[in-house]
């Protein structure tokens, strides 16, 4: 997922009021048969909810937004369990089933309801003025228009049946099984066989151009977009095929049955919804300048998608996860220069961000969720995978990416759980790495005084900081044009470095191959 800036503060209002996972549930599939109409934003939904009681001594509740005092939410108008009505209760945001009838396993649960979204299907004008409907649905909105155990941790198969005047295109998670027109409405049916969390559960209905769909390893790849000007977007979304195969070969096997990529009016800059990525309306402009923002996105349908964070704290292992694979697919395409440039300018939002917010990256004391969108979770969580890369060796990272994927694809991990893959891969312990980085905030704080006279270096090395462990790498530029690069270990809060060599120095660089998260101040 990109974020939006410019719309950052007003949705932390919107969604300061986070939803907690409900254990007691465990869903199992959801189909989901949705009405929408070009007369009025109210939507009709009916919903089948196969599921799991999990924890008998806990209530049966599920997430569906209510009517609140604007008028906007769902109105629920039937209840059936098996087929038959009962009792339940739906306020503050809940609705509540009375227990009896409800079994352990197999449970169907029907419901019916209606009303105005007060978020998560977006439904309003694109920049065009054309009406759009669009599910946008992170982090917990998939409530604010379908009854659901909204956490990414209770991942569910979906069906998608949708009612909509026919003048309209759809696109949905999964394979369309059919498409049937009655009257003026077109009813689009797509299922999912593949569980997914709901935040990437989506369903679009708009006004868009498609061209033929190209196969990249089986996998058809197709773009739709707004008729005006779409022959940029065309442009530009053609880097998706070339993208997927990089990452199918570097990580692993494509899961869904298809990847489209849409031009939305959403609230992020790009969602990565499985299979159907959602991208911000105005991404695109003819330039190819949106290539990291779809690589970005296409990542995300293994990291985040696939193998999922176990809770949101551990968002890293899907937006860190994001960031520096895109950085590594630079690094093939572009080459080093390019990659290097694009760690440092990452560098540099971490170092300004840490100033305002000292928490590490897997934080649990976050206010609310969007507060997790920062560049902790996508620029520090991409440069721990670098520093872990140079502390293991290439090799062992592209073994341990793809070790990390194979055992939680289609489930949900934690840090933990990535941090023992990689250990496994490495025959290490690697614990000192992972609590530095990943547990502990800051980054090393480093002001260093230097001299240099004809073939002697002198360093005195002081963290300014809490003490941090590393490998700090240091290039000697000798006059005669060659060089020579020493690596210090450093692991106190001084270390004092000197050493002649056989040729006279001109200068020396600091971590001249951007291996290392630092900063360096006076």
């Amino acid at each position: 997922m990109k974020p939006q800036h410019v719309l950052f503060l007003l949705f932390v209002v919107v969604t300061s009021i986070c939803v907690s996972q409900i254990p007691q549930i465990d869903v199992t599939h959801y189909k989901i048969e949705l009405e929408v109409s070009d007369l009025s934003d109210t939507v009709r939904v009916r919903e089948q909810i196969e599921f799991d009681w999990t924890n008998t001594n806990a209530g049966v509740v599920f997430n569906l937004c209510s009517k609140d005092g604007m008028g906007k939410g769902m109105v629920i108008e039937k209840v059936k369990l098996k087929g038959k009505k009962i009792s339940f209760r739906h306020e503050n945001d809940s609705l509540y089933l009375e227990n009896a009838g409800v079994k352990e396993k197999e449970n169907r649960l029907n419901i019916q309801f209606k009303g105005i979204p007060k978020d998560g299907l977006i439904i309003g004008k694109n920049k065009y003025g054309d009406r759009t409907f669009f599910a946008d649905n992170w982090p917990t909105r998939a409530q604010n228009w379908f009854a659901c155990n909204d956490h990414l941790s209770d991942k569910a198969t979906v069906e998608f049946i949708v009612h909509a005047p026919k003048h309209y295109e759809v696109v949905a998670n999964g394979k369309l099984l059919s498409v049937k027109t009655n009257k003026k409405i077109q009813l689009h049916h797509f299922s999912s066989q593949i569980p997914l969390p709901t935040k990437v559960m989506v369903v679009g209905i708009a006004d868009l151009n498609t061209e033929e769909a190209i196969l990249v390893q089986g996998v058809p790849v197709a773009s739709w977009v707004y008729p005006q000007h779409h022959k940029k977007t065309f442009y530009d979304l053609a880097l998706a095929p070339s993208i997927l195969e990089f990452y199918i070969d570097y990580i692993a096997p494509y899961e869904y049955p298809k990847l489209d990529n849409v031009q939305s009016t959403t609230r992020f800059g790009g969602m990565e919804n499985a299979g159907c990525i959602f991208y911000d309306e105005g991404a695109f402009d003819g330039t190819r300048s949106s290539e990291n923002l779809i690589a970005h996105e296409i990542v995300h349908q293994w990291f985040g998608n696939s193998a999922t964070e176990k809770d949101w704290c551990h968002l890293w292992l899907s937006e860190g996860f994001a960031t520096y694979l895109t950085n590594v697919y630079i690094e093939q395409v572009k080459g080093k220069n390019a990659f290097q440039k694009q760690l440092i300018q990452d560098r540099k939002r971490i170092i300004a961000f840490a100033n305002r917010y000292d928490h590490p990256v897997v934080d649990t004391a976050y206010a609310n969720l969007m507060n997790l969108l920062n560049p902790n979770s996508y620029q520090k969580g991409g440069w721990v995978l670098h520093m872990l890369r140079n502390e293991i060796g290439d090799e062992n990272f592209h073994s341990s990416i793809r070790e990390y994927y194979t055992t939680y694809r289609l489930s949900n991990a934690d840090t933990r759980d990535f941090q023992k893959v990689v250990e496994k891969v490495c025959e290490r312990d690697l614990d000192w790495f992972f609590e530095q980085w990943l547990y502990s905030s800051g980054h090393p704080q480093l002001s260093i005084e230097s001299e240099t006279h004809e073939n002697i270096l002198s360093l005195v090395i002081n963290q300014n900081n809490r003490l941090f462990t590393f490998a700090l790498p240091v290039k000697i530029h000798f006059t005669d044009g060659t060089s020579a690069t020493e690596v210090i270990q450093v692991n106190d809060q001084q270390i004092r470095y000197r050493n002649s060599y056989t040729k006279d120095i001109d200068q020396f660089e600091i971590d001249p191959e951007v291996q290392l998260l630092y900063e360096e101040v006076d």
